[in-house]
């Protein structure tokens, strides 16, 4: 009799995982790893649409944001730590904190503000001020040294949630490989990134799958963005029932033993 009990276990168990082998993550859904390629094929991109029509409804879309490099985009903030330099200037240049007030101080110049500004936009400022009152023909360039702005949170079935630093032109994949990729129960399918703007809250969705084929371009991540990836339920589902399996199995074992 123990027997029969045992042989029907399984065989409900065995129809059971019929069911659910329908949602085991097949190869072409296999987790991202630091080995996945950054950017998609140059052929493939769209530098006047990040979000793919397909994946980001049209209405949540920002082509213009989305497009340029990150850091030509980026907004100052408070907080970041900036690089001031004055060509042939040593006693003007300097690296420089944004404080609370969202102002820089620098010789001659004094407070300027810098919050909301692209580090281009802060280089005209300052080269106005000591074009107008100071030197004849100054040459600024202003680089970002350290930016809280420009961290990107990465949360949800993957490997390594947190934080990740966007330099230069970081993009989704990238970001997804620095977070050393997918969880197994990871839907690829389904990866969304948060972004505020100047007119409110972003959301766009992608599919990494079509990304990493070439079906759809790989999107710029800029500063500030949350990326969240959703587990996938049938995943999620196949994952406990094989943990389940296990453990019946190693169960049925140590009966056996006795």
């Amino acid at each position: 009799m123990a027997k029969g009990l045992t042989w029907a276990f399984f065989s409900a168990l065995t129809v059971f995982a019929s069911g659910v082998a329908g949602c085991t993550p097949t190869a072409q859904q296999t987790a991202l790893d630091a080995s996945s390629p950054a950017v998609a094929p140059a052929s493939l991109q769209t530098s006047s649409d990040a979000a793919s029509p397909a994946f980001a409804p049209a209405a949540l879309q920002t082509p213009s944001a989305a497009s340029a490099r990150s850091e030509d985009v980026y907004r100052i903030a408070v907080g970041d730590t900036l690089d001031v330099n004055v060509f042939r200037q040593p006693d003007l240049s300097r690296s420089v904190d944004v404080d609370g007030a969202g102002q820089i101080l620098l010789p001659l110049v004094g407070a300027m503000p810098a919050a909301g500004k692209t580090v281009r936009d802060l280089e005209g400022e300052i080269t106005r001020v000591l074009r107008a009152k100071y030197l004849q023909s100054p040459q600024v360039s202003v680089s970002i040294k350290d930016a809280v702005g420009q961290r990107v949170t990465v949360e949800g079935a993957i490997k390594r949630p947190g934080v990740v630093t966007a330099r230069g032109q970081m993009t989704l994949l990238r970001v997804l490989a620095e977070s050393s990729g997918f969880t197994e129960t990871a839907d690829q399918t389904a990866v969304t990134v948060f972004r505020q703007t100047d007119k409110g809250r972003v959301v766009l969705r992608y599919d990494a799958n079509a990304i990493r084929v070439g079906q759809a371009p790989d999107p710029v991540i800029m500063g500030g963005d949350t990326i969240v990836v959703d587990d996938s339920m049938g995943k999620t589902a196949w994952k406990q029932f094989r943990d389940v399996l296990g453990v019946a199995a190693g169960g049925v074992g140590i009966a056996r033993a006795f």
